[in-house]
């Protein structure tokens, strides 16, 4: 298979993620490298489609400037393919502290309707994810996720329609708005493409600045 790698940043990469890229075990497989700078994320990530269709590859494995991925993140994330699969890591909250969650959300609230965010129960926590990795549970349907880590079939960006990724603020006062990752995840819920989460690729999530316990 050829697979794009590709990192979407306003900035600069951070030296942690470069390496954990550079250590990945290709598992066979035909690697390639881009990045986008200087732009939004979503425009970033849209600019890493259409590259990746330039290109010609199988599937693009997006990874956030700030985000580390094991050595063998590919092998798992190939591993009984899908069209979409994340890796996950921590939910880094407003004060820059680890929030007990991570980038992953469930695949329905209690009452069966399909949600992001909220309530904070929406989204798995690592002992979560840990627990179903020691029980076997390797790739787990979700609702959706970050984008910081996530494997995608080509086919995919086929079957929707450009903009793949955009944000969304919701008209009326405190309605939200809807992040670029999870504006991609709706697009595929209106698609019917499935997305999962390996419990086995657990990532690193660099943070902004120190923050000193208290």
């Amino acid at each position: 298979m050829k697979i794009l790698i590709a990192v979407p940043t306003f900035e600069n990469i951070y030296p942690d993620t470069f390496k954990s890229i550079y250590d990945l075990d290709p598992d066979g497989h035909d690697l390639q490298f881009e990045f986008v700078r200087g732009y939004d994320v979503a425009t970033a990530r849209n600019r890493i489609v259409i590259k990746a269709q330039e290109l010609g590859v199988d599937y693009v494995l997006m990874v956030d400037n700030d985000v580390q991925i094991p050595n063998d993140a590919l092998i798992f994330l190939m591993d009984d393919p899908k069209e979409v699969v994340l890796g996950y890591y921590a939910h880094r909250g407003s004060d820059n502290r680890y929030s007990g969650r991570t980038c992953i959300c469930r695949l329905l609230q209690p009452d069966g309707t399909p949600y992001f965010n909220y309530p904070l129960e929406s989204e798995f926590t690592a002992e979560e994810m840990k627990q179903m990795r020691e029980e076997g549970r390797k790739k787990i349907r979700i609702h959706g996720g970050g984008m910081g880590c996530a494997l995608i079939s080509m086919d995919v960006f086929r079957r929707t329609q450009y903009p793949w990724y955009d944000w969304v603020n919701y008209k009326g006062k405190n309605r939200g708005m809807l992040s670029e990752d999870l504006y991609f995840c709706e697009k595929c819920k209106a698609e019917n493409i499935p997305i999962f989460t390996d419990t086995r690729v657990a990532c690193g999530h660099q943070f902004r600045y120190m923050q000193w316990p208290e």
